[in-house]
């Protein structure tokens, strides 16, 4: 059952609820406001944390009893929490407006969020006086259909009449342009699908760049790590929405969550917008050449059309650069082709991880490669827990067959390498038949591993989003045949979509 058939039948539950019960539900609401008005407060150095109180979902089934919402909420609360979300959705999510009136009442200066699938106007009365002073708009839910677009209209004629704020929900592109013509104070963007409950953080984060910045944003769902945040604030979105990750670990996890979003928000380095435009707008793949030693190859490179360079950190590997050689060619890059992105490419080592992020955090390489990841164990990384990571990477796991394919990573994109003694640069290809039935799963492919001229239509005929180029455009080990480079640069960009 796909989300809209869930939604289809949440809704029509609901009106059979409200047709037999009032849109109270059948509970006690108050006939007048007993608590103050509480609108968001956002604050440019800390994200707007909306905080959810959540027993189940139809994606994820039961996630906690919550027998006290109260309780959740302080520890919510005490932990950085600026806004508590509570799901009132009765029969698939286990929530109700009592929980709404019990956490107001207790904490009556707090902004509460009531999250459910308002359908009707005389529902934000309700919210009004249940003590919301937010309620949740599901745009999907209005679309298509004239009848319900009137009836969103008068909902946000109510919001306004009793001051409540509406957070309205997008998941895609289409959404975003009828929400835009809103004008919306608050946009969340939800990284679910309506259509598969699949999560796509990436295209989630890459909706944020068409929404102008007046408008405050809220990253929704997805949210399973520190380094989720980081992503999120990097992006520039105004705050957060999380439910099922704060639930299973009691809030503890919050001020780590808001700490990543922190160094995400304060960090000038847009790696992973620029990266995933590319893949969201263009038709042909980012271009990685790797194995860059000098500074005239990196310039040629760029001038060529590559979209990334690669600089190899691992002593062991013949095209080895050191800091000051990395900082010499960063600099050069940046005066003539300041947008080409600067990869650092490292092993498992700890102290390789520790000089490659002095690198980041001084603006020389824009994101690390974490060469040779563990397949089996995706987020560890130099005795690092990549789930709390606060710096741009991505894994790169070498692979024979699709059982290599790793899972429940934290990684925004795997780069798949073929297998050698050094990790890579051998020149040696991933068997095409793998990556053929990883493109049959529905797997985005990022490519490394003997990519030449000889292969590049093979390997374009899978529909890669990014392509790494390293040993077969060389003259020699460590210098690049520009020929060779621009070449399969032109073959890339001008072959058929």
């Amino acid at each position: 059952m796909t989300m809209v058939e869930v939604l289809k039948n949440i809704t029509q539950k609901r009106d059979c609820k409200i047709s037999n019960l009032g849109f109270g539900f059948g509970h006690r609401i108050p006939q007048k406001r007993e608590v103050p008005l509480s609108p968001p407060k956002f604050d440019p150095n800390t994200p707007l944390m909306i905080a959810e109180i959540k027993r189940a979902s139809p994606s994820a089934g039961k996630i906690g009893d919550i027998s006290e919402p109260t309780n959740l909420a302080q520890i919510y609360l005490n932990n950085g929490a600026k806004v508590i979300s509570i799901l009132t959705e009765e029969d698939y999510f286990n929530g109700s407006l009592i929980d709404l009136m019990s956490v107001k009442n207790t904490f009556k200066n707090t902004t509460i969020l009531r999250k459910d699938f308002i359908q009707y106007a005389e529902e934000i009365e309700i919210s009004y006086l249940a003590g919301a002073d937010m309620v949740l708009i599901i745009i999907a839910m209005f679309m298509d259909d004239k009848a319900k677009e009137i009836e969103l209209q008068k909902i946000l004629s109510e919001c306004k009449k009793y001051s409540l704020t509406p957070l309205f929900e997008i998941h895609n592109q289409r959404e975003c342009d009828f929400a835009l013509k809103l004008e919306p104070s608050i946009l969340g963007i939800n990284s679910r699908s309506l259509h598969t409950f699949e999560i796509d953080k990436n295209k989630a984060l890459n909706l944020k760049s068409l929404i102008p910045n007046s408008i405050k944003t809220i990253f929704e769902s997805g949210i399973h790590s520190s380094f989720d945040g980081y992503l999120a604030g990097s992006f520039g979105f105004d705050g957060m929405l999380c439910g099922s990750y704060l639930v299973k670990n009691e809030g503890k996890n919050l001020p780590n969550l808001i700490k990543a979003y922190q160094k995400g928000k304060k960090q000038k380095n847009s790696f992973f917008s620029a990266v995933f435009q590319k893949l969201y707008s263009n038709a042909t793949p980012i271009i990685k050449i790797c194995g860059i030693t000098n500074i005239d190859d990196a310039i040629s490179c760029a001038e060529a059309g590559a979209d990334m360079i690669g600089l190899i950190m691992v002593k062991q590997s013949p095209r080895y650069q050191d800091q000051k050689s990395i900082k010499e060619i960063s600099k050069a890059l940046n005066k003539l082709y300041p947008n080409i992105l600067k990869v650092g490419v490292i092993t498992n080592e700890k102290s390789s991880l520790i000089s490659a992020k002095e690198l980041l955090k001084e603006g020389i390489l824009d994101c690390l490669q974490l060469h040779s990841c563990d397949p089996f164990s995706p987020n560890n990384f130099a005795s690092t827990d990549l789930r709390e990571a606060d710096f741009n990477f991505y894994i790169c796991v070498n692979l024979e067959d699709i059982s290599e394919y790793p899972k429940d990573f934290v990684s925004p994109f795997v780069l798949l390498d073929s297998k050698c003694v050094l990790g890579g640069g051998s020149g040696k290809s991933i068997p095409l038949e793998e990556l053929q039935k990883l493109k049959n799963n529905g797997i985005d492919l990022f490519i490394a591993g003997g990519i030449g001229e000889q292969n590049i239509s093979e390997i374009l005929a899978l529909k890669p989003k990014m392509v790494d180029i390293n040993s077969k455009v060389e003259s020699a080990v460590g210098k690049k045949d520009i020929m060779k480079v621009k070449n399969i640069i032109q073959i890339i960009k001008t072959y058929p979509n």
